[in-house]
């Protein structure tokens, strides 16, 4: 017998995941290219919000800006690029996965960078890639 459940990840839960995953959490895979930062600081200026980590956020929710997201290694490389529409989507896959306590400690305060890089692998590509 499988029992589904759902969870709810507020936006804040998804802010946290951002600002912990973009400022440390996951450095060593993930590239912005300048395109990225000026389609977020375009819906997002410095002026409505400095920190790139909370505008990007933003950008995607509030103004359905489409952030591609490159490779560390190889800065010309898209390895995913994350919407409002894939946000949804990847957690689903995330909390249905065997990495879904990284979604938890989240939603329950409790994360840190590890756990905010693998959410962050999931909204960007659907899958832990770097480990």
């Amino acid at each position: 017998m499988e029992i589904k459940i759902n969870k709810t990840v507020d936006r804040s839960v998804l802010e946290d995941v951002f600002v912990t995953a973009l400022e440390g959490g996951s450095n060593y895979w993930y590239y912005l290219p300048d395109r990225s930062i000026d389609a977020i600081r375009k819906a997002v200026p410095k002026s409505e919000d400095p920190y790139l980590s909370t505008a990007i956020l933003k950008a995607i929710l509030d103004h359905d800006v489409k952030v591609p997201v490159n490779d560390a290694e190889n800065e010309d490389e898209v390895i995913g690029v994350i919407t409002r529409d894939t946000i949804q989507a990847r957690l689903q896959i995330l909390a249905d996965s065997q990495y879904s306590f990284a979604l938890d400690r989240h939603i329950q305060e409790e994360g840190d960078a590890d756990t905010a890089d693998i959410v962050f692998q999931y909204l960007t590509m659907g899958e832990v890639v770097y480990s």
